[in-house]
C-alpha cells in the first residue's frame, strides 16, 4: 500500500495534536479549507473517518486517536533528525550511555586522545545499566553489552575479546603466581550480572558447571575488578579493560586460560547522529582505538 500524501498526513497531526482546524492551520501557515481538504483526503484514501466534527468543537474517533499514536513516533525522529542536521555548526557536545565499568575501565582512560584532537568538545557521559531509548532521551551514542542484536540502531562491535582469569598477587600464597583449575575451588569466584561466564570457563576446561555457583554477584565489570584489586577472589575479566592494572601489577593471570564469551560490548546509535561531523568523528576514533586494542592481545 502507498504512503498517504506527506501533506495529508501533516495536516491531520497538527489538527489532531490541537484539537482544532484554525489552531493547524496557524501553525502550518495555510488557511483553515486547506486543513480540512488534506484531512478529508486522508479520510478518503484511508476510508476510515478521522474526526467527529461539530460547529463547536472537534474530536477524535476511536480510529482517529489509534492512528496519531502510531504516527507521532515518526514524526518525533522526523523533528529530532532535522534539529540535527540544522544544529550541525553549533553542535560541540556529544552525549554517550554506557555502564560504569566501560566508562572508567576503558573510555576514560582513553578520551583524553579524542578531547586534544577535538579541542572545546564537551563528552557527557551517562552511566546505567538501563537500555535507552536514544532518540527520546537524546543521547547521541550509547554502549551495550549483549549479542548485538538491536534493530533500528546502526551497530558495531567494539570489544569482543576473551575472558581471563584474573586476581591480585597477594591472593596466591605460591610463589610462581600460578594456580591450576582445580585449585580454584579453594578461592572466592567473582561475578558479574552475566554469571554464567565462570560456567563457561569450567566446562571450556572440562570441570563441572557446579564448581562455578560460589561466590559474591556484582552488577557490572567495574566492581568485579576493584574486589579482584582488594583481594577478595577471582574475576573474569577482558584484559582489554585492565591494561593499566596489568601493567602495574595489581592485577595478574593466574591461570592462562582464557575463555570466548558470547557477548561483546557493541556502540549503537540512531542512523540521524552520524549527520554530524562531530559524531562521526567519534565514531571513527572509538572504533580505530577499540580495533588497535584488541590487536594488541
Amino acid at each position: 500500500m502507498k504512503l498517504p500524501p506527506m501533506n495529508a498526513l501533516v495536516c491531520f497531526e497538527a489538527a489532531a495534536r490541537h484539537l482544532s482546524i484554525t489552531k493547524a492551520a496557524e501553525e502550518l501557515f495555510v488557511t483553515a479549507s486547506a486543513v480540512s481538504q488534506q484531512v478529508a483526503k486522508l479520510e478518503a484514501i484511508t476510508g476510515v473517518r478521522l474526526f467527529i466534527r461539530s460547529p463547536r468543537r472537534l474530536e477524535l474517533t476511536t480510529e482517529g486517536r489509534v492512528y496519531l499514536r502510531a504516527i507521532r513516533p515518526a514524526f518525533s525522529q522526523i523533528e529530532q533528525a532535522t534539529q540535527r542536521l540544522t544544529e550541525e555548526s553549533r553542535q560541540q557536545r556529544i552525549s554517550l550511555s554506557c555502564t560504569s565499568g566501560f566508562a572508567v575501565q576503558w573510555l576514560l582512560p582513553r578520551l583524553p586522545e579524542f578531547e586534544a584532537a577535538n579541542p572545546g568538545m564537551e563528552i557527557v557521559i551517562n552511566t546505567t545499566h538501563r537500555k535507552v531509548d536514544l532518540l527520546s532521551e537524546g543521547f547521541d551514542f550509547a554502549v551495550r553489552h549483549g549479542i548485538g542484536n538491536y534493530p533500528g540502531l546502526v551497530s558495531e562491535c567494539l570489544i569482543h575479546d576473551p575472558l581471563w582469569p584474573v586476581c591480585s598477587p597477594q591472593l596466591l600464597s605460591s610463589q610462581d603466581l600460578r594456580i591450576s583449575p582445580e585449585q580454584l575451588s579453594g578461592y572466592p569466584l567473582l561475578h558479574d550480572e552475566h554469571r554464567a561466564d565462570w560456567a563457561l570457563w569450567f566446562e571450556a576446561c572440562g570441570i563441572g558447571r557446579e564448581q562455578a555457583e560460589h561466590g559474591p554477584v556484582f552488577i557490572d565489570s567495574n566492581g568485579v575488578i576493584e574486589a579482584a584489586k582488594a583481594g577478595r577472589g577471582i574475576a573474569l575479566v577482558r584484559r582489554t579493560l585492565i591494561t593499566e592494572e596489568l601493567s602495574a601489577g595489581t592485577l595478574i593471570c593466574p591461570l592462562l586460560r582464557p575463555v570466548d564469551s558470547p557477548l561483546a560490548y557493541f556502540l549503537v546509535c540512531d542512523e540521524s547522529a552520524l549527520l554530524l561531523p562531530v559524531n562521526r568523528r567519534f565514531r571513527d576514533w572509538i572504533s580505530t582505538r577499540a580495533a588497535a586494542d584488541s590487536h594488541s592481545f
